[in-house]
């Protein structure tokens, strides 16, 4: 990397703009050791982008650009996983990521794209395209790069035939940014943008597994948590990535900055492979997930229609250590999984515990409480009981619309307790 950025970095860092990135946590289990990745770093000397390794001028149908291609073979590690795990999955894993069943990672074409702006738009040049693919005994990435404006347009009638060949993309986040702005380039380019499904987003169920956990889930924080995975000091911002290609474009930049956007394209491209496996696997069933993961891979278990699975990992999330916002929340949707199999005596042991955690803002577990002694087991006083106290919770609520809709409904349900108590008095004294 030139000069120039290394000091812009250092400037930034100093500013406080820029934070260095943190130290990945300690895997649970040690990971093997990695398998050096192939060579891609541009020898001493080069001047000229074309003169990296992997990289050849394409005379193409409109004009020449750059095509680089680099083979991994499916032993390279990528932090905990090598390339080819996902492809030891069964054929079947793929079905909580793709609506296609015959959905199929060997035929399907992992992309990535580098652009002139980060907000999209008609004017945004995708001066880079990354597509990585199997073949054979090899995980191959092609890296279409565009020199100058004009070089855009002279790769993508070879990107989209290429894409056309295969069987579906794999991106992250390229639902919304990605392949909308690339099918854009395509038509404004005159070009017949080749079928996007399957399309497999992996920002998605990577959010429905791990954001409860994580909080964020961009890509380099589940390069870190999830991967246990670090790049080299040659990575570079993703804001950081447009300005550089400008100023490469117009003449004033240099091979190594270059390389820089080269190499995050690269880790893109390749780190999605492990990252697929790991979400398939752990939605599969197929790996242990972290102990607080349970809880959300229930809820994605229950919305397939895996009900047996979305209880087995409702109480997994409650054998284990929770934060207690998360083990209330495996309490309410595992006792709402029973009442729903009318399983209803299950269904209470679940919500008397919730109904422990005496959490003052939440009276749903005392409201389900009362009905349930109220319509099933017939213990009138013992549903009495259970909305007296959602009334007190209820009455203490800071929020006056809140606190006035559920009293409205607390009240009417005592009342009506209150007449069939009386009801009873009745009979009993006869």
């Amino acid at each position: 990397m030139s000069d120039d950025i290394q000091a812009r970095l250092k400037r930034l860092r100093k500013a406080g703009r820029l934070s260095r990135r943190p130290k990945p946590r300690g895997p649970d289990v040690p990971p093997a050791a990695p398998t050096p990745a192939p060579a891609h770093h541009a020898p001493a000397g080069v001047t000229c982008l074309a003169e990296l390794t992997g990289m050849e001028e394409i005379s193409g149908e409109r004009g020449a650009y750059l095509l680089r291609t680099v083979r991994y073979p499916l032993t390279h590690r990528q932090g905990r996983s090598s390339l080819g795990d996902l492809l030891t999955l069964p054929p079947d894993s793929a079905r909580f990521l793709s609506e296609n069943p015959d959905f199929d990672f060997r035929q399907a074409v992992f992309l990535d794209t580098e652009t002139s702006g980060l907000a999209g738009g008609a004017g945004v040049i995708v001066f880079l395209t990354g597509v990585g693919t199997f073949e054979e005994d090899a995980y191959v990435v092609r890296q279409y790069f565009a020199r100058n404006p004009a070089e855009e347009r002279a790769y993508l009638p070879d990107l989209a035939r290429f894409v056309a060949k295969r069987g579906g993309l794999v991106t992250f986040n390229g639902r919304a940014f990605d392949w909308p702005l690339l099918r854009s380039r395509f038509i404004l380019s005159g070009i017949q943008p080749p079928d996007e499904n399957p399309h497999v987003d992996l920002l998605h169920p990577a959010r429905r597994l791990w954001r409860p956990r994580l909080g964020a889930c961009n890509f380099g924080n589940l390069e870190r948590r999830i991967l246990d995975y670090q790049r080299s000091g040659l990575d570079i911002p993703s804001y950081m990535i447009p300005s550089l290609w400008f100023s490469f474009a117009r003449g004033a930049g240099n091979v190594r900055e270059m390389e820089a956007v080269l190499y995050h394209n690269l880790e893109d491209i390749v780190n999605m492979v492990p990252l697929a496996h790991i979400i398939a696997a752990t939605l599969a069933g197929t790996v242990e997930p972290h102990p607080q993961d349970w809880l959300a891979l229930g809820r994605v278990w229950q919305r397939s229609g895996d009900v047996a699975g979305a209880e087995r990992a409702y109480r997994r999330a409650l054998e284990g250590p929770q934060p207690p916002a998360h083990r209330a929340q495996a309490m309410r949707e595992l006792a709402l999984l029973l009442k729903r199999q009318e399983r209803r005596q299950e269904a209470a042991v679940w919500w008397e515990a919730l109904a422990g955690m005496n959490r003052p803002n939440d009276i749903e577990a005392l409201v389900e409480l009362a009905k349930y002694h109220e319509w099933h087991t017939g213990e009138i006083e013992k549903a009495r009981a259970w909305t007296l106290e959602a009334i007190t919770r209820a009455e203490n609520w800071s929020s006056p619309y809140r606190r006035r809709e559920a009293l409205t409904d607390l009240h009417h349900r005592l009342e009506r307790l209150e007449r069939k108590r009386a009801r009873s008095g009745e009979n009993q004294g006869s």
